[in-house]
């Protein structure tokens, strides 16, 4: 159970490493555009994303491993939370894939240009002795969008401005007891003022940490990032390619193909 990947454009030629906080739940970016072209009127698309297998149970203190080791045909059914906070799921299972449930939501939650609404998510997911750094982060992910899509730093944004990210496939690697770097595969789809639209793949990863009886977006210690950046993480590569599989990328059950 390790792994964590990145790229592809509509050539398949372009490769874009990002090391920069792109996004909430990101420790390790990588991007790849598929393109970009105009769609008239479009005001923008949205996008949004659920295992079983004979993988082994093992438990680990309170924290079950369940993920597969091996991708199943169709994809790994990724669990829900059993609470919601102002929308948002909370309650995720104390297993791996719990872990993976925490940056699957987190990701889904980046979907605009509103810094409060990403601090929220932000305070809501973080560990609380970490809040004060994903929420810096958060600031950071919108201003960079915003950015991108070519509106101002501040106020409100013109249609047809628009950003969806579609979580595909994940990989997971166990740091420690309750204690997992989790990347997170995702289509993005960033509509600029001007309506020109486009298209990504984008890589993340993030360190989740199962704390006080549910999962937390966690900051990690320098040697933990380092580990993981010294081994190498999976790069942003299009489902259904070579390069997905050998990347070790394990879909998501209902994710577009």
């Amino acid at each position: 159970m390790k792994n964590l990947t990145t790229g592809n454009d509509d050539s398949r030629a372009t490769l874009v490493r990002i090391g920069i906080l792109v996004a909430i739940a990101t420790m390790v970016a990588t991007v790849v555009w598929l393109g970009a072209q105009s769609r008239g009127d479009d005001a923008g698309t949205s996008g949004t994303s659920g295992g079983d297998s004979s993988s082994q149970t093992v438990k680990n203190t309170s924290v079950e491993q369940v993920a597969p080791d091996t991708a199943p045909a169709d994809g790994v059914v990724i669990p829900t939370g059993t609470d919601q906070v102002d929308g948002h799921p909370t309650g995720f299972p104390a297993t791996d894939l719990g872990a993976v449930a925490l940056q699957v939501e987190v990701a889904k939650a980046q979907v605009g240009f509103d810094y409060d609404q990403a601090v929220t998510v932000a305070d809501l997911y973080a560990d609380p002795d970490d809040k004060a750094v994903f929420e810096e982060r958060a600031r950071a992910a919108v201003e960079l969008r915003r950015k991108q899509a070519g509106v101002a730093k501040d106020g409100d944004v013109p249609a047809p401005a628009s950003y969806a990210l579609t979580p595909v496939a994940y990989t997971l690697e166990q740091l420690d007891t309750g204690y997992y770097a989790v990347n997170l595969l995702s289509y993005v789809t960033l509509t600029t003022a001007d309506g020109k639209v486009h298209d990504s793949l984008y890589a993340g990863t993030q360190l989740m940490q199962w704390l006080d009886g549910d999962w937390r977006l966690v900051q990690g210690s320098e040697a933990d990032i380092q580990h993981l950046v010294s081994e190498g993480q999976p790069q942003a590569v299009a489902p259904g390619t070579p390069e997905f599989e050998k990347a070790g990328w394990i879909r998501i059950n209902g994710a577009p193909q």
